[in-house]
């Protein structure tokens, strides 16, 4: 790696770190100048469109990142609670840092141009949600949900979100049955409580 792209990415990385703690708003090009140890006018020659510019690369990081990583889960080998296992276990890998990060970098759309906002959005619809709901969509088509796939993708991506699935061995297991299977017992009867 060049000093060039090493400095790139440290900028990169201290932003990243940045809208993490402090959301857009927060973010100081001089912070991110001092932690990389160069000045401020120097993140301008990496970065000519300074922080709007940063967001944007560090946004398409990683929606690429995950992106990547979902799509590995989606080449699981199997059948859709395979699929679905693997999606969660990628899922799970996501820390709480990380899911903070996402929504950091969902919150920071409004603060942009409607460029950057539809670059970024699009590019998270398209590598991320449109994969998982295509999933759906063949689940559906083959009789093994129902319902309208983009309700049940969110649904899904949502749940494994919410859960922390490293306080059970099995957790992605548990997520997924409880899914596609329900919480209700066999055969149990809807009474009030």
């Amino acid at each position: 790696m060049t000093a060039t792209a090493d400095t790139r990415s440290q900028i990169l990385d201290a932003f990243g770190e940045q809208l993490a703690a402090v959301g857009y708003q927060g973010v100081s090009l001089v912070g991110v100048a001092r932690t990389v140890g160069i000045q401020k006018p120097s993140i301008y020659h990496h970065f000519p469109g300074g922080k709007e510019e940063l967001y944007a690369a560090v946004a398409l990081r990683f929606v690429e990142d995950l992106r990547a990583r979902l799509a590995a889960a989606l080449a699981t080998e199997g059948t859709l609670e395979e699929k679905l296992r693997a999606l969660a276990v990628v899922s799970a890998e996501h820390s709480p840092r990380a899911i903070s990060f996402e929504q950091r970098v969902y919150d920071a759309l409004d603060l942009v141009s409607e460029e950057t906002r539809t670059d970024v959005s699009q590019r998270y619809v398209d590598g991320v949600l449109n994969p998982v709901a295509e999933l759906f969509r063949g689940a559906v088509e083959a009789g093994d949900v129902a319902g309208d796939p983009w309700f049940l993708m969110n649904a899904f991506l949502h749940l494994v979100r919410a859960t922390d699935l490293t306080k059970e061995p099995d957790g992605s297991a548990q997520l997924v049955a409880l899914f596609l299977d329900g919480a209700r017992a066999p055969g149990a009867v809807r009474r009030r409580m």
